[in-house]
C-alpha cells in the first residue's frame, strides 16, 4: 500500500470511513426493527451506531491528513451510498431497480472523475 502518508493510504482510510458510516446506518435501521419504543435493546443498537460513526470520524480524519477534502468527501459518500443500498437489498429486501443501479453507477463515476 506504500507509505503511511501516501494518497493510497488516504483512499484506504476513506473507504474504511465509508464502511463505518454504512455500518452505523445499518445499526440505526436495525434499532427500529427491534422495537418501536425506546427500549434498552434499541438504545444498545443506537449506542453501537454512535460508536461506528465515531470510528468513521477517526478514519475520515486520517484520510483528510493524506487527501484533499474535495477528493475525500465524494469518494466516502459514494462508497457509503453504494454499501447502504447493497445492505438494504441483501438484508431487508429493499428494491434495487434499474434506476437505483444507474444512479449508483453515476454517483460512482462522478466520484471517480472528481478524484482525478
Amino acid at each position: 500500500m506504500g507509505s503511511l502518508s501516501s494518497p493510497a493510504t488516504g483512499y484506504a482510510w476513506c473507504v474504511a470511513a465509508a464502511f463505518a458510516s454504512a455500518l452505523a446506518t445499518f445499526l440505526i435501521k436495525q434499532s427500529t426493527l427491534a422495537n418501536a419504543g425506546w427500549t434498552m435493546v434499541r438504545l444498545l443498537w443506537l449506542g453501537a451506531a454512535c460508536a461506528s460513526y465515531g470510528l468513521g470520524f477517526v478514519f475520515y480524519s486520517l484520510a483528510l491528513q493524506r487527501l484533499q477534502m474535495s477528493l475525500a468527501y465524494p469518494l466516502m459518500t459514494a462508497v457509503t451510498t453504494a454499501v447502504v443500498a447493497l445492505l438494504g437489498y441483501l438484508v431487508w429486501q429493499e428494491t434495487l431497480g434499474l434506476s437505483k443501479c444507474l444512479g449508483l453507477l453515476l454517483l460512482g463515476a462522478g466520484a471517480f472523475l472528481i478524484t482525478r
